[in-house]
């Protein structure tokens, strides 16, 4: 059962946090489940049990290739979110225990403000129209998401949204949620936190719309270092030649994954990310620390035709193609000056019209001749007398 998310579906479910009781975390588990791939929402069966220790991930990453079956690549690079009291590793039953301790309920994340959770990040995309979210649900339990979908429509700057400053508020377009409207820092965060739906058991399928603006704000290179794709995942094909061929015809950005942003958007690429809460040392001569992290997947069914050289030699063309049918357009309509201008449209005055004031004033012209020609008739018939 899937559904595609609107406004009006936040708003009727919105959490009503007033007077209610927290619960903890409802993790059923915080072992590392195989996270569920886009084309089959099953679960495998674990085979770890309570005593391993949480900072055990394996790496798995090989270059897929058409004989290959994708795998998940956890990323090297992991998201520090706080330093905890551990000085050894510790089992899954601790680790839970203290995930439930430090976040609130729909927040995987340190907050002091319960109101803005997952669901309300992920209505500030929706409701200002950057992305589009279908939730696929559980058949056997309907309030349990096995996967979900998200393509990205727009990445929108202050400007596009209509903010001066990032801290001003502006409200949502569908009126009636919890929370009156946000401010453009609520929007960068929903990047970062809506898609921070469930650890381990949950995946994300993203993609980009065709007509994905390109003019993307500098913070989105942020996002695409946790959540977007990483080498490892791609086909040699893609990487080698593919990709390489592609940053030729476009303008090269030396710093920043933009080029292969962009790639993504061109060729419709998409990709499957999952998460999930691990321990590390990462400060030298502290304690453990909770970290975050990434892990990412190629879609297997994903047409590699597309992002052949054939096929973006076809794209360019087009592309091409249809800015020289622009341009020619443009260049057919001559530039008028001020004077042509005021030519082409003339006055009001000199034009005829049949305005009221028009109407009025011709009337009192028909009135005044008929009375100098009556007096005129008057005078003569006065003097033949």
């Amino acid at each position: 059962m899937k559904k595609q998310m609107t406004a009006t579906d936040y708003i009727k479910n919105q959490p009503h946090l007033q007077g209610r009781t927290l619960t903890p975390n409802p993790y059923s588990a915080l072992a590392e489940y195989p996270p569920l791939s886009y084309s089959k929402a099953v679960s495998e069966k674990s085979s770890k049990t309570e005593t391993q220790s949480s900072t055990t991930t394996p790496n798995t990453t090989t270059n897929t290739t058409p004989n290959t079956k994708p795998v998940y690549y956890t990323k090297p690079y992991k998201q520090h979110l706080m330093t905890t009291p551990y000085t050894k590793p510790v089992n899954l039953t601790q680790l839970k225990t203290f995930i439930n301790r430090v976040f609130y309920e729909d927040s995987p994340w340190p907050t002091d403000n319960i109101t803005k959770n997952q669901s309300f990040y992920e209505y500030i995309l929706v409701d200002s129209k950057s992305i589009e979210i279908t939730h696929y649900k559980d058949k056997t339990n309907p309030n349990l998401i096995n996967y979900s979908t998200c393509k990205f429509l727009r990445i929108c700057s202050t400007q596009d949204l209509g903010f001066i400053h990032h801290h001003t508020t502006k409200p949502f377009s569908t009126p009636g949620y919890h929370i009156d409207g946000y401010t453009y820092t609520d929007y960068k965060n929903a990047f970062f936190r809506a898609f921070l739906l469930r650890p381990y058991d949950h995946s994300w399928f993203f993609s980009f719309d065709q007509n994905c603006t390109k003019t993307i704000p500098g913070w989105f290179n942020e996002w695409w270092y946790w959540y977007g794709p990483a080498d490892p995942i791609y086909p040699d094909q893609v990487l080698k030649t593919s990709y390489p061929f592609y940053k030729k015809h476009v303008f090269d950005q030396p710093v920043g994954p933009l080029n292969k942003i962009w790639f993504h958007i061109d060729m419709g690429i998409p990709w499957i990310c999952s998460w999930h809460f691990t321990l590390a040392i990462a400060l030298q001569d502290m304690p453990y620390s909770l970290l975050r992290e990434f892990r990412v997947k190629w879609w297997e069914k994903y047409n590699l035709d597309r992002c052949s050289l054939a096929g973006i030699q076809k794209y360019f063309q087009i592309t091409n193609q249809a800015k020289t049918a622009i341009q020619t357009i443009s260049k057919s309509i001559p530039l008028l000056n001020p004077t042509q201008i005021s030519q082409t449209n003339p006055s009001p005055q000199k034009r005829p019209t049949s305005s009221p004031t028009s109407s009025t004033t011709s009337s009192s012209s028909q009135k005044s001749s008929r009375k100098e020609k009556n007096e005129e008739t008057y005078r003569r018939n006065a003097d033949a007398i």
